[in-house]
């Protein structure tokens, strides 16, 4: 990656962002957007990322910035190495359905057969939702990798499953795309981080990136309260 301020004191680079598969649905597109916007000779390359593998891609330079949720731990050995961890806004994930089960009138019968769709294996949040459905229903659904967000979506949509998605990307208005969120079943707020090296100055591209990928978390927050 190479960044620097050109003669003019515009910034300019490449920055690779790895993210976590529900980041990539969520916020890097608007991210890509704003980056576009705010620093058009800033090149945005990105990837999409399995979150226990971020330290090590941000370590060899797989990736420049990587964008993690859930439970990632900033150890003492990943400081020593040079990574700086930054906290950036959460993102908060809904339980998805088919808008036929998540409107059942025989919740418990509707649910009887029901899949939970796990986006990433290493994202706690689909057990949270395995432990809701057997305490509040008495049933142990098995939990079957979507592959991806998109995946996920197409299967919750068919009745398939549910899915933990972002919240942001079902919305009351847009319950003709044949998704709805299920009441009674838990909300869960996830930690957001950047990861990336101190070898970055503060006016990097990395950096830049990194502001813009903070703002947007913000914004999200605010719209969705």
């Amino acid at each position: 990656m190479a960044s620097a301020l050109n003669p003019s004191g515009e910034m300019t680079g490449r920055v690779s962002v790895g993210a976590s598969a529900l980041l990539l649905e969520s916020r890097v597109g608007s991210l890509i957007r704003d980056c576009r916007y705010r620093y058009p000779k800033v090149q945005v390359s990105p990837r999409q990322l399995v979150i226990s593998q971020a330290r090590e891609s941000v370590r060899d330079r797989e990736t420049d910035l990587a964008l993690v949720h859930g439970d990632f731990s900033a150890t003492p050995e990943s400081l020593s190495n040079g990574i700086v961890v930054e906290e950036l806004p959460p993102l908060e994930v809904v339980p998805v359905s088919a808008i036929s089960l998540a409107n059942a009138t025989d919740r418990a019968k509707a649910l009887s057969s029901i899949r939970v769709l796990a986006v990433d294996p290493d994202c706690a949040s689909h057990q949270v939702l395995v432990t809701a459905l057997r305490e509040l229903y008495g049933i142990d659904p098995p939990v079957i990798e979507a592959g991806s967000v998109g995946g996920a979506r197409e299967l919750a949509r068919s009745g398939y499953g549910i899915a933990m998605l972002p919240a942001e990307s079902v919305r009351p208005a847009e319950q003709s795309s044949g998704l709805a969120v299920i009441a009674g079943l838990p909300r869960v707020r996830l930690s957001v981080r950047a990861l990336w090296t101190g070898r970055d100055t503060a006016m990097s591209a990395v950096a830049a990136v990194c502001d813009v990928a903070a703002r947007i978390g913000r914004e999200q927050a605010r719209q969705m309260a």
